[in-house]
């Protein structure tokens, strides 16, 4: 195992992205289907540059692996509604977290000791912590130049004269719940900013 963790630089939109997830609506929670698709959209971007060969971590979190790390306690169970079993911010934010100690080689029985009893705050607090949050510059301005491998494309899209959206180009297609929540968000903005 490696003495010291490899360096975790994330852009500082990513940063943002974490914090409007967090501001969503939990409260109806997700089904394990959806917070899988969430956690693998955002998980790439919470990785060390370059990653051990022998890492036991792959690049997507399946139902099955989110299921063994479950059992061995480094997340907590679903809750249950009615008939259903959901998932809240709390899942979301363990599992990024434990796929960052994974890529950092901490055996699952450390992560489980670690992870026991700390609240929401804490697993954030512990998920940013050895993060470098960089700008990405381009090439005509002054200071550090993007990296091409980590550079976020950006779609812009011209809803009326004035307003502008702008959507990651690696955006996955919403699903239509997750369309519903964004429209209400994008009213919510557009009301309070206009």
């Amino acid at each position: 195992m490696s003495s010291k963790p490899a360096v975790i630089k994330i852009p500082g939109s990513a940063v943002r992205e974490f914090a409007e997830v967090e501001q969503m609506d939990w409260s109806t929670g997700l089904s394990l289907t959806d917070l899988l698709d969430w956690i693998n959209s955002v998980a790439e971007r919470f990785r060390p540059y370059e990653i051990d060969v022998s890492s036991r971590a792959g690049m997507e979190f399946t139902a099955r692996t989110f299921r063994h790390y479950q059992t061995l306690g480094c997340i907590d169970s679903p809750e249950r509604a009615g008939k259903q079993v959901v998932y809240r911010f709390r899942h979301y934010v363990q599992a990024l977290l434990l796929r960052k100690l994974l890529w950092e080689r901490m055996p699952s029985e450390k992560i489980a000791t670690l992870m026991a009893g700390r609240g929401t705050r804490e697993l954030k607090r512990l998920l940013f912590d050895g993060i470098e949050v960089v700008a990405r510059q381009s090439a005509g301005t002054t200071g550090a130049v993007a990296d091409p491998e980590h550079a976020e494309p950006w779609k812009r899209i011209v809803v009326a004269p004035g307003i502008e959206l702008h959507l990651r180009a690696d955006l996955p297609k919403p699903k239509p719940a997750e369309l519903t929540q964004w429209l209400a968000l994008l009213e919510t903005a557009l009301r309070k900013n206009c």
